[in-house]
């Protein structure tokens, strides 16, 4: 067979492969763009298909507010219960500042009148009426640990009654203005007194007995179980004496003042314990 014919046969046998090839390309392309028939549906049916996506998403934001609300009732009696256990807490110190506001009260007055007549007592500072009034602290101040977190959290939302959370904030702003202030004032008459103790008497003994009261087991638990210690003033002008003398008068009128802030602050403690309890019945 010549070489002519040869290619003749080749170029025949090409041309019918790439005519199949067109042919399958031509039959794949129909089944890619062939649609089956789909029987076109109703109003009817497309209106409860709608109807049952808008139920399921609507039965669905129900159920989350149901949730939602479920827990924050149940944070919300969290935070009144942790709450009350508070204002109790404030009570019971409220009940023992009053009681160390008495306490010392007739001991500023027998301060005064050492002072005063300091030449009467060879000018000491006798340590059974100074001792309990260095040793006493009587301002106490509450945290309100609950009512701070309510309020930087955002959740005071959460407290339904209206009652319940108007006494809330008119407990907590009174703590943070009037007997915020006061405790300041206490505070304040306390320091002078220990300046002018500072100042004007010789702490040797009182040196002596803090070293003694750093070691008796008693004293560590409660400054009160200390030992008492004399101070020798140290001056003998009228001028410094009566200054000196006035510092204690001027700590007893401030205690008078803190003793009626101190009762406002236990009156409305107790005022919203007992609206706490009578909207929620935590107790």
């Amino acid at each position: 067979m010549s070489r002519k014919v040869t290619h003749k046969v080749q170029l025949e046998f090409a041309i019918k492969e790439i005519r199949n090839l067109k042919s399958k390309i031509r039959n794949q392309k129909m089944e890619v763009h062939h649609h089956p028939h789909v029987e076109k549906k109703n109003f009817k049916e497309y209106f409860l298909e709608f109807l049952m996506i808008f139920l399921a998403v609507t039965m669905g934001f129900f159920a989350e507010n149901i949730r939602e609300h479920f827990s924050d009732k149940s944070k919300e009696k969290e935070y009144l219960s942790s709450m009350i256990n508070e204002l109790k807490y404030d009570t019971t110190k409220y009940d023992e500042t009053l009681k160390k506001i008495f306490y010392i009260r007739p001991m500023l007055d027998s301060l005064y009148k050492n002072v005063q007549n300091a030449s009467h007592f060879n000018f000491v500072l006798l340590g059974k009426w100074n001792t309990p009034i260095n040793e006493t602290r009587l301002s106490y101040l509450p945290t309100m640990p609950t009512i701070q977190q309510l309020t930087s959290s955002g959740n005071l939302r959460l407290i339904e009654s209206k009652a319940v959370l108007n006494k809330i904030l008119q407990y907590q702003g009174f703590i943070q203005g009037n007997m915020k202030s006061e405790t300041e004032s206490i505070n304040a008459a306390t320091e002078k007194i220990y300046n002018y103790e500072d100042d004007l008497c010789n702490e040797s003994v009182f040196n002596d007995q803090t070293d003694n009261n750093m070691q008796d087991k008693a004293a560590q638990f409660s400054m009160e179980n200390g030992a008492v210690y004399d101070m020798r003033i140290m001056v003998k002008d009228s001028i410094n004496l009566n200054r000196f003398a006035n510092s204690f008068t001027n700590y007893k009128s401030r205690n008078w003042g803190y003793y009626t802030i101190i009762n406002e602050a236990k009156q409305m403690a107790i005022g919203l314990i007992e609206e706490i309890n009578k909207e929620y019945s935590l107790e």
